[in-house]
């Protein structure tokens, strides 16, 4: 276990979908957290965020091959110009899940068009590195108060940035749910990367929209402020999702750093 972070995680299909199409992948060995929301409904979104969940731990648990792992490795660096090792391992395997996705969706017509989002982080010294592609959420709860530290690659995210529409008419957009980017729907995977200092005491959020389109950013501020163990908030997030009608799949995790 690590001595550096510590989390839980908890998912559930909500009321309204049959099946689940999230995923999550608690590595905290190497304190690498990820969520996956699969796309595609039908085209089978759930295997999209399987098999991206699934790729990333072979990546870090040495079970994709050497020149495999050298020639992604290597284009990611050239590409982005990362020099650390653990934040081009990520970005790599990110990359990576994105291949294997894609290449299944155009081998057979069962699962063309399938993608999911992910948002994954990692932390190394006092540095969160964060990776991410459409609306799966990051958040920062810090000193009570809670801060979304990823931008949401949708169409209802474009028009707000656009000044397109109102902040308070987008509830009511008709493309809410358009996502502008995701892992599997092109060869080279579409995403952004940032980093963030960390404190002792933060607690990161990583989200699933089936909580963040349920839930607002106050209600899930209140809950973080009145504590408990990370499991019990972690319940009471997909609680709040489930009153406020469920109407998705809701995957809840928190990290928190425990680091100098």
């Amino acid at each position: 276990m690590s001595e550096v972070t510590r989390a839980f995680a908890t998912t559930s299909v909500g009321r309204v979908r049959q099946r689940n199409e999230d995923a999550f992948l608690l590595m905290p060995e190497q304190d690498l957290y990820v969520v996956a929301d699969g796309m595609g409904g039908h085209l089978r979104g759930d295997v999209a965020a399987n098999l991206c969940v699934d790729a990333i731990r072979d990546w870090f648990t040495g079970k994709v091959g050497d020149d495999m792992m050298n020639r992604v490795a290597g284009a990611v660096r050239a590409l982005f110009g990362l020099h650390s090792p653990g934040e081009t391992d990520l970005v790599a395997a990110v990359d990576f899940a994105n291949r294997v996705i894609y290449e299944m969706s155009v081998a057979s017509t069962a699962f063309r068009g399938m993608g999911t989002t992910l948002v994954g982080t990692y932390f190394h010294g006092a540095t969160l590195f964060v990776v991410y592609s459409g609306d799966s959420r990051l958040y920062r709860f810090r000193n009570g108060r809670l801060r979304q530290l990823s931008r949401d690659h949708s169409l209802l995210n474009e028009y707000l940035r656009l000044e397109m529409i109102r902040p308070e008419d987008a509830k009511n957009f008709p493309h809410r749910n358009v996502i502008m980017k995701a892992l599997g729907l092109k060869e080279r995977a579409e995403l952004e990367f940032f980093r963030r200092r960390v404190r002792k005491g933060d607690v990161y959020l990583l989200s699933s929209d089936g909580l963040t389109d349920m839930v607002e950013d106050e209600e899930i501020e209140e809950i973080l402020a009145d504590g408990g163990s990370l499991e019990e908030m972690c319940q009471k997030l997909v609680d709040a999702a489930m009153e406020s009608g469920g109407h998705d799949n809701i995957t809840v995790m928190l990290v928190e750093y425990r680091g100098s």
